[in-house]
Formats: structure tokens, C-alpha cells, sequence
């Protein structure tokens, strides 16, 4: 299909100073730019159409001949990898760019990514959006996402932020440690920075609009331990130029990030990671599979009981309030499971036969963790009542 401006179109383009210089170098750079911005794999230009368009915006007569002669020279030259198709004898469809450094689809694509990020402001979208969007042709952006309001609470210098997760990235790509502290927003107003920590990158994590950083300490004994950190929360982040501690331990546990990460991390926050086993009713086997994913596998399902079948999944965790007001809210219908020996183990695709006294371990530590939790929140409601 051949594309026709309106007159509105046209009028825009001359207030906004289109080919408004006239001369033959500057015009065939506003052929290019309507080809660029109108044009897809879909939709040309004939080039009576783009000579109409240049001569009433540089208001000086613009033969079709020249025109032709133009198109012909970017379609030899390729600027920017950019390849004009000609139609042929015919064909009414114009001529159109194609191979344009981001696709019309490509760039409708980022524009919506930019657009509903959480991380970046409002102006910057703004600036980002206008000029990818130059790449997208207007029947595509016709079809992009319009403002989408992000809930985003006022929070931590962006700029910072982004500092941080390229300085992780070349840490991790150059195994080396990554020292840092952590800023705390004091309800007093201040925000300051609390801690050291030096510690083996692992991976960086996004999970629930948030980006973590894994990393890997070693205990007494030399086993690894993984640890999360909010990226948001670290400031003052150096590359130490020390090797990490064990490359082995490091590059195993970055094969487990695709496996099982995102049940750690999914709203947990920071924290160390503990495998538990939840004993679910069938009833509320939709929450467990929308908090750990669809690809979670329940084993020893009892089914002896229609009205509440029951069936044990084993997750990874880091026992948090959140985790512990998620578990409260199943109202018993999820719990806490403490595992019931080697062989009830190892039915478990994610867990290892040979790891069961760190799971009872892991069960013990949930377990106080929470009761202790529950024994607080009750403490301060009795409190909270005797006062009134």
C-alpha cells in the first residue's frame, strides 16, 4: 500500500521545520527521514508522493525525477544498514526502508518496555520513547501502550541504581569479588549506610519488579552459601580485583539460578535461602503454584480424602515476615513440613537424600522463625490492647 500525507500531516512536518532549507544534500536526508519514520515493510511512499511533500514544506518546485534519482542513491549506499525496496513495474506500494536499525515492531517493542519500567522517570521515558519511536511507522504506533502510570514511590537515585548493576555484571563476567554497604532509610528522615560486606558474585536476579543480587559466602566448613541482596539497597559498591573464593562453588551455583532462583527470590527479599517442604491442601494448590511457578512437583499426595486432598512440595526460601505473613494467610490450609526421612526425601526432584540433616536444619530454623514472628504480632496486640 501506498501512502498519501494529508494535509494536517504535511502542515506538522513544515511547522516542525522539515526540508525546510531546500537545498538537494539537505533533500535527499529528508527523504530518508520520511522513509525512516513512514515507512515499513508494509507501507511505501511513491516518489511523486515525497516530492509533493518536500516541495510544498521547502516551498521550491521538487521534480519526481529527482526524487527517483535520490532513492536510487540510498538504496546503493545503505546508510545505517538501512536498504530501500523498489517496487516494481506496477506496483502499487511505494517505496519503503527496510532493514532499519530496529524494526517498526522492535521499536514499538522498547518503547513499551521503557514506558512501564519502574526504574527509569517519567522525563527519561519520555526522551527514550521519542527516539526509539522515530523507527516505528505510525500505523505500529498506533498499536503501542499509552501512558501507563507506574506505581512508583519516590526512592533511590536511578543513576546510582543502574551504576551498581553494571558494576556487578563486570564483576561476575571477570569472577573477582564485589565489596559494598547497604544505605537504610532512617524513619528519622536520613538515609545511611550500614555494614560491610565483601562477598563472590553469583548472578543478578529480577523477581517481582525487583533486582538482586546472588552472591556466595563460604562457612566454617567451606560449604558455599548463597545469599540475596536487594540491589537497590547497595551503594558504595567497589570490584575488590581479588578472585572470587572458589570458582567451582560459584559456576555451580550459577546453574542452579535459572532452576530454582526465582522461588527464592519471588517475595522473599534479602536473606539466606533455606529448602523447606510445605504440606498443601489440594484446595490451595493455585497459591503454591502461583508463588513458586507451574513447573513446582507435588509428591506423597493422599488422596484418601476427596474433600482435602493433601500433597508436599519442596521449596526454596529465605524465611522472611513476608514469607511468614504469605504462610499465615493460607489459614493451615499450607504448612510447614519437617521431612520424614531419606527415602520420603529423595521423591523430591529438587531435594537430595543426602542432605537431610541440613533440611531438618532448615525446617527447625522456619519453624522458630516463625512461631517466633507469631508470638511477637500477638505480644503487641495484647500490649496494644491493655493500653486502650
Amino acid at each position: 500500500m501506498s501512502r498519501t500525507f494529508t494535509e494536517e500531516e504535511i502542515s506538522e512536518l513544515k511547522e516542525a521545520g522539515f526540508a525546510a532549507s531546500g537545498t538537494s544534500r539537505s533533500r535527499i536526508l529528508s527523504v530518508l527521514d520520511l522513509l525512516v519514520r513512514f515507512t515499513d515493510e508494509r507501507t511505501g511512499i511513491s516518489a511523486s508522493e515525497i516530492a509533493r511533500v518536500i516541495g510544498i514544506c521547502s516551498e521550491r518546485p521538487t521534480s519526481e525525477n529527482a526524487i527517483l534519482k535520490d532513492l536510487h542513491q540510498i538504496s546503493e549506499s545503505m546508510p545505517m544498514g538501512i536498504r530501500v525496496a523498489i517496487p516494481s513495474h506496477g506496483e502499487n506500494i511505494g517505496f519503503r526502508a527496510i532493514n532499519k536499525p530496529l524494526s517498526s515492531e522492535e521499536a514499538i517493542l522498547i518503547s513499551d518496555v521503557v514506558g512501564t519500567s519502574s526504574f527509569i522517570g517519567e522525563a527519561q521515558k519520555e526522551a527514550i520513547s521519542s527516539k526509539v519511536l522515530v523507527f516505528s511507522s505510525d500505523y505500529d504506533v498506533d498499536e503501542s501502550i499509552e501512558t501507563v502510570f507506574v506505581d512508583r514511590k519516590a526512592g533511590k537515585d536511578t543513576d546510582m541504581f543502574f551504576g551498581v548493576l553494571h558494576a556487578v555484571s563486570r564483576a561476575i563476567r571477570m569472577n573477582e569479588k564485589v565489596a559494598f554497604k547497604k544505605q537504610v532509610h532512617l524513619m528519622s528522615g536520613p538515609t545511611v549506610k550500614v555494614g560491610f560486606y565483601e562477598e563472590d558474585p553469583v548472578a543478578i536476579v529480577f523477581s517481582f519488579g525487583r533486582y538482586y543480587l546472588e552472591s556466595m559466602h563460604l562457612d566454617e566448613s567451606g560449604f558455599p552459601i548463597p545469599h540475596f541482596h536487594r540491589l537497590d539497597d547497595i551503594t558504595d559498591l567497589v570490584i575488590t580485583g581479588k578472585p572470587v573464593s572458589d570458582r567451582d562453588k560459584v559456576e555451580a551455583l550459577r546453574t542452579r539460578v535459572v532452576a530454582d532462583t526465582r522461588q527464592r527470590v519471588d517475595m522473599f527479599g534479602s536473606g539466606t535461602a533455606r529448602k523447606l517442604f510445605l504440606e498443601v491442601s489440594g484446595t490451595h494448590a493455585k497459591y503454591v503454584y502461583e508463588r513458586f511457578g507451574h513447573d513446582l512437583k507435588f509428591c506423597h499426595i493422599d488422596e484418601s480424602d476427596e474433600r482435602n486432598v493433601i500433597g508436599y512440595a519442596c521449596v526454596s526460601v529465605m524465611p522472611s515476615p513476608t514469607f511468614y505473613r504469605w504462610l499465615f494467610g493460607m489459614d493451615g490450609a499450607v504448612r510447614l513440613a519437617k521431612p520424614k526421612g531419606k527415602r520420603w526425601v529423595e521423591s523430591f526432584p529438587n531435594a537430595v537424600a543426602s542432605d537431610l540433616e541440613s533440611y531438618i536444619q532448615d525446617y527447625e530454623a522456619a519453624s522458630e522463625g516463625y512461631k517466633a514472628a507469631l508470638d511477637a504480632a500477638i505480644s503487641r496486640l495484647d500490649s496494644k490492647s491493655c493500653r486502650q
